[in-house]
């Protein structure tokens, strides 16, 4: 019995590693605000673990889980109902069936993004990390890289610029092939 319990925790574990960006995008998608979107992620994996022992090798972990993910989104709009901005459970539904028409899509431009990540200078590769990984302003990278605050800026708009070109030619490239 501990032993398939620890089978399965694995084959958990790997699914939301393979796939748990794609959930997350799909939760940003309704929820722009960083903080929110990972309190969501966070109990939607919950309640995917909780769940797992109803899901099947033949499913689609991806559709499973943005099921979860999506209930986890309306009860986050119960809650916040009280706000000034609130969505009705027919709009997600809504926006659902179109962020679902965009995930194969998506999937390819975070490979693309992934790869021309890597091509980048150490430089440049470490200060996305300060700025998306570690979440730091631009003061306390520009502290960290011995840059002004307007330099760090404008490193940071130089390497957007240099991935979002290099993201659109992989992507170019990709469907000539």
């Amino acid at each position: 019995m501990e032993r398939q319990n620890s089978q399965s925790q694995e084959q958990f574990l790997r699914l939301l590693m393979l796939n748990d960006k794609r959930v997350y995008a799909y939760i940003l998608s309704f929820v722009p605000n960083a903080n929110d979107a990972d309190d969501i992620m966070q109990e939607a994996s919950a309640v995917m673990w909780r769940k797992f022992s109803s899901f099947s090798p033949k499913m689609d972990f991806v559709a499973w889980a943005i099921t979860i993910a999506r209930f986890q989104i309306l009860s986050y709009f119960k809650k916040k109902k009280r706000s000034k901005l609130s969505f009705s459970p027919t709009l997600i539904n809504s926006l659902q069936k179109d962020v679902e028409k965009v995930l194969p899509e998506m999937d390819r431009r975070l490979g693309a993004l992934e790869r021309c990540v890597q091509k980048l200078e150490q430089a440049d590769k470490y200060i996305l990390k300060l700025r998306y990984e570690r979440e730091l302003t631009l003061e306390n990278i520009g502290a960290h890289i011995s840059k002004s605050t307007r330099a760090t800026y404008y490193s940071l708009v130089r390497i957007h610029k240099l991935l979002m070109q290099c993201i659109k030619q992989t992507l170019a490239e990709e469907s000539w092939q």
